[in-house]
């Protein structure tokens, strides 16, 4: 059946659509209706928001301080801050007594969907098919059921965020065999215990660590079946995240206004040095993994688990009598062998991907020799067109490691909310580190966000 195609407010031109609601294109829509603007609309195919439902298991906190809501770091007076969403639900003593700065990962989910239940300007079910100009202005065309939505806008905020990744040789089985080989993304909602003998999870992030303790914890289950647990990473070790409070600065405004100012050459040197400061795993979970062990082999009780670091996949294939044949070499001595297994969980991380709606703007987008977005201090993307497009969360080649971090969040939403606006909303605090990065004349105080351009201000590169 052909959509109903259909102009909401028809000849209304918003000032800002927003594709994609996670929690930093949410964090935008609640400063915006915090600020009183409602001139924006923001579109999201899935039919409510989540977030990362596969990996909110049981007794997992964020790795960032409740103050890293959606609002708090630049409004944290907000009706939609989370120390209000405690009120709300008559949880603030509950949470006093608490005592964890690091709330649980289901918590901050249902707090996320309370705010956007408040928030008029979101479009759940609507999935953004194209994006042209006409006019002078964005038109964004989304298909919400079997209806085709078209709105017109000055500016755009692309906010689909990352995508899991899979190593090719896994890509294909995935594919074949949804519940013997996924992505650790989809562990909670697909993953079933049940026929498997020997289960491998690779990598060693927070992700792979959180599916190795759940799976331990299967194994001291009495009433489940025996099985064997590998865990294997191609990385030096198991190691812990960047968690001390020097490096924490790592994810302020001081530290990405330096990065932004480096060479792309210094940067793509720079970013993959850095994986410990954000890919690691917490302290915590190492201690209990290991105190898991620990207790387990006492009296010389054999474990059925098998740790191995600097081990790199290399293929696997899928054998007679229904096997999966991991194929490995060390990454030291170059030794090869393989491992029969009858389930794949893979932490191989989040990669970002051009959304294919981007290509109705033809060449418009500026794109680096990588065929990555050019993205400004400003976080617009370099482009040949009208009004602005803004990036959350793409912006890891240009602006570092806190482009995903939860705690730059807030204050990227409201550097793009008070160049929208054309004034300033919010006030942005600047040089709010100890610590100094790069040389003096590398620290003049950036502006970037503080100082709004009209929404119709043609870009200026940063370089």
């Amino acid at each position: 059946m052909k959509p109903t195609v259909c102009t909401p407010a028809a000849g209304e031109i918003l000032d800002v659509v927003g594709i994609g609601i996670g929690p930093f294109n949410l964090s935008l829509a609640a400063l915006l209706a915090e600020a009183g603007y409602d001139r924006a609309v923001f579109l999201e195919r899935k039919p409510g928001f989540s977030w990362h439902p596969g990996m909110l298991l049981e007794g997992t906190t964020l790795q960032v301080p409740f103050l890293a809501d959606l609002v708090s770091l630049v409004a944290p007076t907000s009706r939609f801050s989370f120390l209000n969403y405690l009120q709300a639900h008559d949880r603030l003593y509950k949470f006093l007594f608490f005592e964890n700065f690091h709330i649980p990962r289901r918590e901050y989910e249902h707090y996320c969907q309370w705010v956007s239940d408040q928030l008029p300007s979101l479009r759940f079910g609507s999935e953004v098919m194209r994006v042209d100009v006409v006019d002078g202005c964005y038109r964004v065309t989304a298909r919400a059921g079997n209806c085709e939505n078209i709105y017109y806008a000055r500016n755009l905020v692309l906010g689909t965020g990352t995508q899991p990744w899979l190593p090719a040789c896994l890509h294909t089985l995935a594919q074949r065999l949804p519940q013997r080989v996924m992505h650790t993304a989809d562990y909670a909602q697909r993953f079933d215990l049940a026929g498997k003998r020997r289960v491998l999870v690779l990598g060693s992030g927070q992700s792979a660590a959180e599916v190795v303790q759940a799976l331990l914890a299967r194994q001291g289950d009495d009433e489940a079946a025996p099985f064997e647990l590998n865990w294997f990473t191609r990385s030096p070790g198991f190691l812990a995240m960047e968690y001390s409070k020097l490096g924490l600065e790592h994810f302020t405004p001081d530290y990405t206004a330096y990065f932004h100012g480096l060479t792309q050459n210094v940067k793509d040197r720079v970013v993959p040095k850095q994986g410990l400061f954000y890919k690691g795993i917490s302290s915590k979970t190492i201690s209990a993994i290991y105190d898991c062990l620990y207790h387990r082999s006492v009296g010389g009780a054999p474990l059925p688990v098998q740790l191995r670091a600097l081990c790199e996949l290399r293929d696997v294939e899928l054998t007679a009598n229904g096997r999966l044949d991991a194929q490995f070499v060390h990454l030291q001595t170059g030794h090869t062998f393989s491992i029969a297994v009858d389930a794949i969980i893979s932490g191989s991380g989040y990669r970002y991907t051009l959304p294919s709606f981007l290509d109705g703007l033809g060449d418009c987008v500026q794109y680096d020799d990588m065929e990555r977005l050019k993205i400004d201090a400003g976080y617009r993307v370099e482009h040949r067109g009208p009004g602005q497009i803004f990036m959350q969360n793409g912006e890891l080649h240009t602006h570092g490691i806190g482009a995903p971090d939860l705690g730059l969040g807030a204050w990227r939403a409201a550097s793009i909310a008070n160049q929208i606006a054309g004034r300033e909303l919010y006030r942005l605090s600047s040089q709010v580190a100890f610590q100094t990065f790069g040389a003096e004349a590398d620290n003049a105080p950036s502006t970037a966000g503080t100082t709004p351009s009209p929404s119709h201000q043609t870009i200026e590169t940063i370089e």
